[in-house]
């Protein structure tokens, strides 16, 4: 009379293994999923900022004055998540870096300059000193978004012979 009794736990204990393991493998699927759209949406991103750094040389470069900014289009998060963006150089190339807690993405830019002065990163030797934008405040190399008030934008201007680029916040009117 036990022999049913103990059947039918094994079967039963394997059932439910079978249903955690399904589980398991579909929940890992959906999380390798949801880490390609946050990579993708990084990547776009990174991209975005990277065509608007590049608009902002090549017009400040063209034009005169003393400064230069232009409002950034960006998503405040990504898919509910912060992230930030950070500019840095090395070998007179520009890359904007994309970053999440678990991912990143780089994008370099090659900044067409039309004027003489090399073009180079807040914070970065040439760009070391700060500067204070009218209405903006100092410029710098990374933002955090999404940003408690205001809007991003990245900002160029002249110091030194060096034409500095870096991100700042206008605040809301």
């Amino acid at each position: 009379m036990s022999y049913p009794v103990v059947t039918h736990l094994v079967l039963t204990a394997a059932l439910i293994g079978a249903m955690l393991i399904m589980l398991a493998v579909y929940s890992h699927i959906l999380f390798v999923q949801q880490m390609q759209n946050m990579n993708l949406a990084l990547s776009e991103v990174a991209e975005s900022a990277a065509r608007e750094v590049v608009e902002l040389v090549s017009v400040f470069t063209l034009g005169g004055g003393s400064y230069s900014y232009m409002a950034m289009t960006l998503p405040s998060t990504l898919a509910g998540q912060p992230y930030e963006l950070q500019l840095s150089e090395e070998e007179n190339v520009l890359k904007v870096i994309a970053r999440l807690q678990i991912y990143q993405q780089v994008r370099v830019v090659v900044t067409p300059n039309f004027g003489k002065e090399p073009v180079h990163v807040v914070g970065a030797a040439n760009c070391a000193q700060p500067v204070e934008i009218p209405g903006l405040g100092t410029p710098l190399s990374s933002i955090r978004l999404p940003l408690p008030s205001g809007r991003p934008v990245i900002v160029a201007y002249r110091y030194g012979g060096s034409v500095c680029v870096g991100f700042a916040v206008m605040p809301q009117r």
